[in-house]
């Protein structure tokens, strides 16, 4: 009776491992829904609610957005990751247009003005605290 247990049990582990190796691998691969084009950085974890971000950049209410947050490596390297999306946008055809950047209690706010090749604006809002790193992207409507 204890090979039928051990083998559920083999089977039950290897399920599990394969299931986050495949939620891992759709998070790494994740593009926007708002524009396939773009991709976003391995990092990347769509967010659940905008409001956290319509709160910080009420201007954006005009933009149809998408929120995500970047953890592990990626929000530590701040910068590197804001480039790399800011890349990852240029490479889908949106250039920057202008950037505003202000500091409101402990957090890093800033907010990235594009255009595209037909003049249709789209912003990247980024906010920053510690460690923590959330952004959005939005084209107006």
């Amino acid at each position: 009776m204890k090979k039928p247990l051990s083998l559920l049990l083999v089977l039950c582990i290897g399920a599990a491992l394969a299931q986050t190796l495949v939620e891992a691998t759709a998070v790494a691969a994740l593009a926007s829904s708002l524009d396939p084009a773009v991709r976003l950085p391995a990092g990347s974890y769509k967010a659940r609610s905008l409001e956290p971000i319509l709160l910080r950049f009420p201007e954006a209410k005009g933009y149809a957005l998408e929120a995500f947050a970047a953890k592990g490596i990626a929000s530590r390297l701040h910068a590197a990751f804001v480039q790399q999306v800011l890349t990852h946008l240029a490479a889908a055809g949106y250039f920057l247009e202008g950037q505003e950047e202000k500091v409101v209690g402990g957090e890093v706010r800033t907010k990235y003005v594009l255009k595209d090749g037909l003049g249709r604006t789209a912003l990247l809002l980024v906010v920053r605290k510690g460690d923590e790193l959330v952004y959005a992207f939005g084209k107006s409507k």
